[in-house]
């Protein structure tokens, strides 16, 4: 069980310093598609009816087989953009990551059945960098936060997290801890 002060395989020691999603804007995109999405029937029929000059109830009211063709239609649409909304929401929502006080641990969604874990030792840290891309991301305080490694994975990406600068800066700050730790083990940090 993960909770904001533990993770299931946390080491002897080890302590939880954040536990971060993606900013809640990302959410809130997510549900304008959806609403977008929604109500676009509904302003196609709308501009259809007012430039042909007819009334669209009348005409699936008169023609059953129109009105079982247009219902099943919706029917089709409106649940095929449910389910790509479901996935969407799925594949950032479970998108976690867990700094520790030894290491970085990534859990990223990749589709409804597939998920991807990886962790990174403090000590292999070798940059990290921010990335905020326009002005509703700097106002909001979220951006992308890229950690350069000389492990396996040379990359790790957490896109689109609150407060971009102040977990770089600690993970920055953990990871000098982390080095030095090594360097003087008796010394405890």
């Amino acid at each position: 069980m993960m909770s904001r002060f533990s993770i299931p395989d946390q080491r002897e020691g080890e302590r939880v310093v954040f536990h971060f999603r993606r900013h809640w804007f990302i959410f809130l995109n997510l549900f304008l598609i959806y609403f977008g999405l929604s109500i676009l029937p509904l302003i196609i029929i709308y501009f259809v009816s007012f430039n042909y000059n007819t009334d669209i109830s009348n005409f699936f009211d008169q023609n059953e087989f129109f009105r079982a063709v247009g219902l099943t239609v919706a029917f089709i649409y409106y649940m095929a953009m449910l389910v790509f909304t479901f996935t969407m929401w799925t594949e950032n929502y479970l998108d976690v990551w867990t700094v520790t006080s030894e290491r970085i641990i990534s859990r990223e969604q990749k589709g409804l059945f597939n998920r991807v874990v990886s962790g990174l030792g403090l000590t292999n840290i070798q940059d990290v960098t921010v990335e905020q891309k326009g002005m509703v991301a700097t106002l909001l305080q979220y951006g992308d936060i890229y950690v350069q490694t000389a492990a396996e994975k040379e990359r790790f990406v957490f896109q689109n997290v609150p407060n971009p600068y102040r977990i770089s800066k600690t993970i920055q700050e953990l990871s000098e801890q982390a080095r030095h730790k090594q360097n003087y083990p008796g010394n405890g940090v």
